[in-house]
């Protein structure tokens, strides 16, 4: 495996990592979905924990998928990336057919900006952040999942598991 196959493999597992976290929050929360600034305020204590994991591990995913997955595939594919900017990157990756829809991926990167931030500020503001970001978790997934096919059905993936 070269340098290049052990760092994308490496990244893919960080990615799944997070995902499967990010999974077992958001089913621990579904039944409190959507919220209300009713449903807010009365969140038990193991409730607001899961939440915090739901919220980092989506800011997590965001990032390893943006900063880190996007980079590594086309260093795989041989593609110069130097200099380039994100949308520079996310526009390769469309035009070779591994992701698509640059206004979406924007959309949760701006969801993961405001969650960087305090989320507990205004209730009627968070309960609103709180369910966009429960409402986007399968759009983040399956760009994860895009990635993973390309990656499949170019029989690029070596030696990763999705474990």
């Amino acid at each position: 495996m070269t340098k290049d196959e052990y760092i994308l493999n490496s990244i893919l597992k960080e990615c799944y990592r997070h995902r499967k976290r990010l999974q077992y929050a958001y089913n621990r929360l579904k039944p409190i979905f959507p919220l209300t600034i009713d449903k807010l305020s009365n969140l038990t204590e193991e409730q607001v924990s899961i939440l915090d994991q739901l919220i980092y591990r989506f800011t997590k995913l965001q990032d390893a998928i943006g900063n880190k997955l996007f980079r590594s595939i086309l260093i795989i594919l041989d593609e110069d990336i130097i200099n380039k900017s994100q949308i520079d990157i996310f526009n390769r990756l469309e035009q070779l057919g591994i992701v698509k829809d640059y206004d979406k991926w924007k959309s949760l990167r701006n969801l993961r900006n405001e969650l960087a931030h305090e989320y507990e500020t205004e209730e009627p503001f968070t309960v609103e952040v709180l369910n966009m970001l429960f409402s986007k978790i399968p759009d983040l997934e399956n760009y994860l999942f895009d990635i993973i096919n390309y990656l499949r059905n170019r029989d690029l993936l070596n030696e990763f598991i999705n474990s």
